[in-house]
This record gives structure tokens, C-alpha cells and sequence, in this order.
């Protein structure tokens, strides 16, 4: 009874943890770490339409239980008023075998652990955001090339404001025609996360994730920040904000041509939108 009974409402209450986190999410600022802002109020129309139907679905089905109960239990009356001891060996419920007994323990034991895991990753924990591990799992920069230039092919950074230029910005002129020769001298004042630069321990990799639709996609772009000793003072995933000028890269072993030099290097806490677009 028991197992059935969790079995029943286990996706009636992971739908109901469902939308709580993404009622919550959405209200609190928390949904621009899983997807992009412009799905923001489908996502949370759905949110709640999908709580109207678990609600729905709570409210209709103790009503066919009570119906189906009511009917054995005519059922169970008139066997009784017969007075058929047969009758009433075959309505009685037959005793499980250990074998039974072990699978509905089994089944109720996983129906609480997703149940209670589901509340727990999607309620209780803090959400998180993607760092420089999954930068190891992707190709940083592999997407710069798509990722849409403040500038187009041809045209020149001569007297342009940069100031707004992100981290994206940078890493897309780096990688479109002449943009090496572009963006040298340059001044940006640029915020990201540090990671490493696998071929360059006297360089840092400034990095943000591009998100398209959700996280899942998100890309990695950066750029190379020269600063020798960096490990000391800037620990890997932590964030910082660097002011400096784009040079040929003084690190020969390197893929990065060019690198910002920087000026001041600050640390800074994580920006309430970690993400660009």
C-alpha cells in the first residue's frame, strides 16, 4: 500500500519541486544561471501551468481512490451477507513473500531518495555556476569565431568606445580577420573568472561563458592575461577585474598571440549575471 501510494505522487511531488524552484529562481534572479533572460517569462508561464496541473492532479485523484474503495467495499458486504467463506478467502489480501516484501521496500526506499534529492539540488542548495572545470570539457574559444564582433570585418577600433567591451567582445574581434592587429594597443578594463593557460604558466586565462539558450550550450571565450606568479594571488575560478593594454603575447609557448597586459589585476566577488549573451 505504501509503495503504491509513493509510487502514485512521486511525479505529482517532483513537478510541485519543479515549479517551486523555478517560481523561485525566477523571482530571486537565480534563473539567469540555467538559461538564457530571453526565455525568462515563457519559462516561468510554464512554471506555473505546470503547477496548476500537479495541483489538479491532487485534487482528482483521492476522488477516484474514494470511488474505487467504496465499490469494494459493497463488494466485500455482499460476499459477506451471503455468507460465502470462499468468497471471503479470495478478497482477503494475500501475505507478500520476502522476495515482495524486499522489492516494496526497494521501490519506497528510491521513490524518497529522488524525491528528497530533487528537493535538496533544486530548493535547498544554492545554485552554481559553471567555472573552469567545464572550461577543461570545452574548447575555450572554439565558438569565437560565431560569437557576433562589437565591429565588423574591415572596419577599425580608431576612436571607438570600448568601455562596454566584454570579455566575448575581445575574444571575437581576436579571431576575425585582422583583428590581431586591431585590438594591439588597445586599453580594456575587462571582469571574468581565472583559468589556466595549459601552455603558459606566466599567463592566465580571463574567461566567461556564452549562453545562446540555457547552460547546457554555454561556450567558453577569454583571453590571455600575462602576469608571472599569478598563482599566488589569484586562485583558479575566483573572479577578478583586469584594467591593462592588449600586446604580442611576451609567452612564447602560448596558442594565445596576444595578451592583455595588465595594470592592475583586482579580485572582485562574482557579478549577479556571471554569464554574457
Amino acid at each position: 500500500m505504501l509503495e503504491r501510494l509513493l509510487s502514485r505522487w512521486r511525479g505529482v511531488a517532483l513537478t510541485l519541486i519543479t515549479v517551486v524552484a523555478t517560481v523561485w529562481l525566477s523571482m530571486t534572479g537565480g534563473l539567469s544561471l540555467y538559461i538564457h533572460p530571453r526565455y525568462f517569462v515563457f519559462t516561468s508561464i510554464m512554471a506555473v501551468i505546470g503547477g496548476i496541473l500537479a495541483i489538479a492532479a491532487i485534487a482528482v485523484t483521492p476522488a477516484r481512490d474514494e470511488h474505487g474503495h467504496d465499490g469494494r467495499h459493497d463488494h466485500s458486504h455482499e460476499s459477506n451477507a451471503l455468507g460465502s467463506s470462499r468468497s471471503r478467502r479470495h478478497n482477503r489480501r494475500p501475505r507478500l513473500g520476502a522476495r515482495q516484501r524486499f522489492a516494496v521496500i526497494a521501490s519506497t526506499t528510491a521513490t524518497v531518495l529522488v524525491v528528497v534529492t530533487a528537493f535538496v539540488a533544486l530548493i535547498v542548495a544554492p545554485p552554481v555556476t559553471l567555472s573552469s572545470a567545464a572550461v577543461e570539457n570545452r574548447s575555450l574559444n572554439a565558438n569565437a569565431q560565431t560569437v557576433d564582433s562589437p565591429i565588423d570585418e574591415g572596419e577599425t577600433l580608431r576612436g571607438r568606445d570600448t568601455s562596454s567591451f566584454t570579455v566575448k567582445d575581445w575574444a571575437a574581434m581576436l579571431r576575425q580577420g585582422d583583428g590581431e592587429q586591431q585590438v594591439m594597443g588597445e586599453r580594456a578594463k575587462l571582469v571574468g573568472f581565472v583559468t589556466v593557460d595549459p601552455d603558459a604558466p606566466d599567463a592566465f586565462i580571463l574567461a566567461r561563458f556564452v549562453v545562446n539558450c540555457c547552460a547546457i550550450d554555454a561556450a567558453p571565450v577569454g583571453v590571455a592575461v600575462h602576469q608571472p606568479g599569478w598563482q599566488a594571488n589569484y586562485p583558479v575560478d575566483s573572479w577578478v577585474e583586469v584594467d591593462g593594454a592588449f600586446v604580442t603575447n611576451p609567452s612564447a609557448s602560448s596558442t594565445e598571440r596576444v595578451a592583455l597586459m595588465p595594470t592592475t589585476i583586482t579580485a572582485i566577488d562574482q557579478p549577479n549575471d556571471p554569464y554574457v549573451y
